[in-house]
Parts: C-alpha cells; structure tokens; sequence
C-alpha cells in the first residue's frame, strides 16, 4: 500500500515569510535582497517538493538493499536532497535576505539539517551491508543475491501498483518469502548451489508475472485474466516456501553430519 504523505507543510510554512521578505524588497527597489529572497523560498519549496515525493515513493524504493553488487553502494535519497536545499535556501536567506555573514549562514543552515532529520529522518548514502568479494566464489555469491534482490524489488513495486489487496498481499508475501531465501544463503553461500534453479526459474518467472500484471491489468479488466494470475501466484508462493524449507533441511542435515564427525574425532582421541 502506498505510504501517507508526510507533513510537508512544515516547510511550506517555513518558506511563507520569504515570500512576503522578496516583495517587501521588491517594493523597497532592494533588487538584491528581493533575489536572495526569492531564491532562499525556492530552495526551501524544492525541499518541500522532494520530501513529498519521497513520502510517495513505493515501499519498495524506499527500503533498504541488503546485498549489493561492487560499484552499487551508494544511493542519493531523495530526503537528503531536500535536506540539502533546505539547507542552502536557510544558508541563502540568512546572508543574502537578512545580511548575517557567511558564518552564520551555515550556523543556520546546520541547524535546518537537524531540524529537517529530526522530522523526516536522513537516509544512508551508503546502502545495505555489501559482502566483501575477496575471491571469484565469493563475487559469484555477491551477484547471485544482488541480481536476485532486484528481481523482489521489482515483485515489491508490483505489489504496490497492483489495487487488488488480496493479490498485492501475496505478492509481499512471495517476496519476503523470497528475501528470507537471500538471508539464507547469504548465512551459507554453500546453500547458492541448493537454491541455483530457484533463482534462475521461479523467481525469475515470479517477476515477468507480477511485472507483466501490474504493468497491463488497469487495460485489461478481466475477471478470468486475475483469477489466472491469482492460481498463479498461489503455485509461486508454495514453490517459495518449498524452497526455503528444503534449505533449512539441508542445514539441518548438514548440522547432523557435521556432529557425528566431530564425535567420530571426539572417539579417536579419547576424549569421550
């Protein structure tokens, strides 16, 4: 579902007096400070702006990525950004509109940035907790989850656009079945050989379908053709919790031998 839009207004507020500060300029034949003004309540609408979006952004985008690929950890959140303008329209309104000096410019504009993450929250410009790529096995782990992380993202974002909620809840679950698999092998990238057709067929099949839904049912209201992707994904979140189960069983089995090595040692030395 689609996140409520935050309380944007707070900066609109704020930028209210800048708008009466240019005209009073303009009025006053001031040219400078009716262009400092002017472009202080800019900035600060800009942010204004782009908080609103990132409030409307799908749930999808604005969660956080766990697995990234090398050269793809660093994201420019859209609520940074604003923080950013708001910060330069306080900076420019202080020195330009109201002639304080650069200083205490950035006095103010400092503390605008904290005001700004104490009501909305900055996000990381780094992203997720990348796995170290030390060898080729191990940067083969790292984009079988990242390419695969993609795929339930794109599943997230359909889950969002689709209005149908029992459908919508199905995808969000398909995919936070699907992350649970990641986490998995993430844990024991010796389970990415387990999990390999999982990877290359279902989930690969479960975003062409979602995609293609979300991207075509709005032009094609049909009863039969959402009764069919309904059988659909009930078959794809099965083949999920199938998957993950097997992976859990195969720790499990793995767990055992490796306790009846350890007593076969424990034997052999004496010990017990």
């Amino acid at each position: 579902m689609r996140p409520r839009p935050v309380r944007a207004w707070l900066l609109w507020l704020f930028s209210a007096p800048l708008i009466l500060a240019a005209l009073s300029a303009l009025v006053a034949g001031r040219l400078d400070g009716f262009i400092g003004d002017a472009l202080a309540w800019g900035l600060v609408a800009l942010a204004a702006l782009l908080t609103r979006r990132a409030s409307l952004l799908p749930a999808a985008q604005a969660e956080q990525r766990r697995f990234s690929q090398p050269g793809r950890r660093w994201q420019f959140p859209l609520r940074n950004l604003a923080a950013a303008s708001l910060a330069a329209g306080t900076c420019v309104a202080a020195v330009y509109g109201v002639g304080h000096l650069l200083g205490v410019g950035l006095g103010f504009a400092a503390v605008a940035v904290l005001a700004y993450h104490l009501l909305y929250g900055l996000q990381p410009l780094r992203v997720g907790t990348p796995m170290t790529a030390q060898d080729k096995e191990s940067r083969a782990v790292i984009e079988a989850l990242a390419e695969a992380e993609d795929r339930l993202i794109t599943i997230e974002r359909a889950a969002d656009a689709i209005g149908n909620r029992e459908l919508s809840q199905r995808l969000a679950h398909i995919a936070e079945l699907g992350r649970g698999i990641l986490a998995q092998i993430a844990e024991r990238p010796s389970d990415l050989r387990r999990a390999r057709r999982f990877l290359t067929v279902f989930l690969e099949g479960a975003e062409q379908v979602s995609d293609g839904y979300a991207r075509t049912h709005r032009h094609a209201d049909s009863a039969e053709l959402e009764q069919s992707f309904r059988t659909v994904l009930i078959t794809i979140e099965e083949q999920f919790q199938r998957q993950r189960e097997r992976l859990r069983e195969a720790d499990v089995l793995d767990l055992d031998v490796q306790i009846e090595v350890l007593k076969k040692q424990l034997d052999q030395e004496g010990i017990r």
